[in-house]
């Protein structure tokens, strides 16, 4: 691997923000579609360009990620440190042999013989830097000698392109492994695991410096917004009680993991406000001070004393108390950013409110509300009903299986649904409870014995039965028309149970607001593609994952520039380029996922495989399981 300086504006003609926006593949490729969701983005207009103003999104969580990607700079306002007036320079991946036919009709300055060749020296080999001699055979000599890279700024030893391999793996996703993988089959020379070992810890400690300006961007702008939304002063310097969406997730599956993380999500504008990782094992312990502790407990303390400031181990609990008390330390430390976090959206998983509740972080008076994630609530129903059915057969009581009227996977299914659909399109508690039970008792119905009393009533009622009695018909048999039949006599007292507890005012309340952790939940996916779940990680390796997705989450793929800067690694135009039409792709999906005929056709093509399957489970009968066969 070599490096070349190009010119990318060539003999075409092309300028840099022809490159910047994708132009150069052609008059009318990609470049100009790319740039017309810029232009329609940032432009304010609706999609016909008639000057209206766009529509409003609701102000809902699931709406947050996409108004914040709305509202990322235009590719001319990314001011992201690029010096630009070394645009046209580039890094290339470069076969040598080429480079050899580059040198051929070139002449010796001394002996002025056409017989020139190119040597490569393996034994002063530096990772990816080869140092390469120009060698004249007619007169043996060295005509001139240089590395395929330059010096990193202030080393003697380091090379840019080394720093710059790593940086990108670690950026990327990858570790040493995978890295020298990839080189493998690149046909390059790699790094040795050591070398890329310890330049990735140099950069954990050179990228807190970007946390602490991510952090203090971040906080401007929440402030910001928040002061606009309750009509105050944008230089108000007061403590502010917002909305936060909390949330925990783990390295590994299971609740065993030995590295856990919180991150806390505002509502109103979908940024991360803050985040904590936690961990309970530190390698180095494993390997030197468990040898050092067995040998001499004194030089064991004294290792120690040196090696504290450095101990991956920051947390003892257990794994499934991480996201506890890393909620403790986030709402703790809201107050040193003069915000606090009086309203907490969570999935009810973990004790999370209850504790923040216990220890007052702010004063003894304040206390912490509570509104319940939609998403989750309504994966309550389906949990519930599926170990109705599974507690009951214990006692020999079969309330799932096959059979009209019976718990089946379908009708647990479809009861589910109707619940997230009750609290979802109601805004006010009664109606939501009434909505919620009106499914069950629409699936008691007989024609013996109707029970439509909650189910909403007139001519578009979505009630058979309420529908025909509103047109003076007759109602249709509830045998044909009842999509979700329930036995009464068989279910009635265990479902009651459930519905009682599921349509409870109290937790209705908490889902008024129709609030999911979406954005969390896409946090995390960001953050464990880049950590991979599968693979062993540091402490220090998983907060800079957690930096880096937490970067391009608030702020786009400007955010890996800062980053690099931080790190003191070069970057060029083709990252800006390349960065800015990964954000161009990740704006354009998220116009079409927000159209509602894209999401009817995801939910029907959802409910049809889901359909789909639970027949094919039905036909081929029990084709697998433990043991059985």
């Amino acid at each position: 691997m070599t490096y070349d300086v190009i010119t990318p504006k060539g003999s075409a003609g092309y300028t840099a923000d022809d490159w910047l926006t994708g132009r150069v593949d052609g008059s009318r490729g990609r470049g100009h579609k790319l740039k017309r969701v810029f232009d329609r983005k940032y432009s304010g207009d609706d999609r016909h360009g008639n000057g209206a103003p766009a529509k409003k999104l609701i102000a809902r969580s699931k709406s947050r990620s996409a108004l914040k990607l709305k509202e990322l700079p235009a590719p001319g306002d990314l001011d992201t440190d690029l010096d630009l007036s070394h645009k046209h320079t580039s890094r290339t991946v470069v076969d040598l042999d080429q480079i050899q036919l580059l040198i051929d009709p070139l002449h010796c300055p001394r002996c002025g013989k056409a017989t020139l060749l190119l040597k490569r020296d393996e034994s002063t080999r530096k990772g990816l830097a080869l140092n390469l001699t120009v060698y004249c055979s007619f007169c043996s000599q060295n005509v001139s000698s240089s590395y395929t890279s330059a010096r990193a700024a202030g080393s003697k030893s380091a090379f840019r392109v080394n720093e710059s391999a790593v940086a990108s793996s670690l950026l990327c996703g990858m570790g040493p492994y995978t890295f020298n993988k990839l080189c493998e089959h690149m046909d390059l020379p790699g790094l040795h695991q050591k070398t890329f070992v310890n330049k990735a810890k140099s950069f954990f400690k050179k990228a807190q410096t970007y946390q602490e300006s991510l952090q203090d961007k971040t906080i401007k702008i929440v402030r910001k917004q928040h002061s606009l939304q309750n009509g105050m002063p944008l230089d108000n310097d007061e403590i502010l009680d917002i909305t936060v969406s909390y949330d925990g997730s783990w390295l590994t599956r299971g609740h065993s993991s030995m590295i856990g993380i919180g991150c806390v999500v505002d509502v109103l504008t979908g940024y991360v406000i803050d985040f904590h990782v936690m961990s309970t094992f530190c390698q180095t312990c494993q390997k030197t001070g468990e040898k050092l502790k067995a040998e001499s407990p004194k030089q064991y303390a004294d290792w120690y004393a040196r090696h504290k400031s450095e101990c991956d181990i920051n947390y003892t609990g257990s794994a499934a108390m991480m996201e506890t008390h890393a909620a403790e330390i986030l709402w703790r430390r809201s107050l040193h950013f003069k915000l606090r976090y009086t309203t907490m959206l969570s999935d009810g998983d973990s004790k999370a409110f209850n504790r923040v509740n216990e220890i007052k972080p702010y004063a003894a008076d304040t206390l912490i509300e509570k509104e319940e994630c939609v998403n989750h609530v309504g994966k309550r129903m389906g949990t519930a009903l599926r170990n109705l059915v599974s507690d009951c057969s214990k006692r020999r009581i079969t309330l799932g299986g096959n059979g009209y009227g019976k718990l089946t996977q379908n009708a647990i299914r479809k009861l589910s649904i109707y619940y997230v659909r009750a609290i979802r399109k109601h805004n006010n508690v009664e109606d939501m409870r009434k909505a919620v039970l009106a499914a069950m008792y629409h699936g008691f119905s007989t024609d013996a014995r109707p029970m439509h009393h909650l189910c909403p009533t007139g001519t578009g009622s979505w009630c058979f039965y309420n529908a025909a009695i509103a047109q003076n018909k007759m109602p249709g048999k509830h045998i044909k028309c009842v999509k979700t039949p329930l036995n009464y006599d068989l279910l009635a007292s265990h479902l009651k149970a459930v519905y009682k507890r599921l349509a409870d005012p109290k937790l209705l309340a908490r889902c008024l607001k129709g609030a999911t952790q979406n954005a969390n939940e896409s946090l995390h996916a960001k953050i464990w593609s880049m950590c991979s779940k599968n693979r062993f990680a540091s402490l220090k390796k998983v907060r800079f994952s957690v930096l880096a997705s937490i970067g391009e989450f608030n702020f786009g793929s400007s955010s890996a520039l800062g980053i690099k800067n931080s790190l003191n690694v070069n970057k060029s135009f083709h990252s800006k380029r390349l960065g800015l039409l990964r954000q161009n792709k990740r704006l354009s999906d998220s116009t079409y996922k927000q159209k509602k005929a894209t999401q009817h056709r995801l939910k029907s093509r959802k409910e049809a495989k889901a359909r789909r399957e639970l027949e094919l489970k039905a036909t081929e009968g029990v084709t697998y399981a433990p043991g059985s066969f």
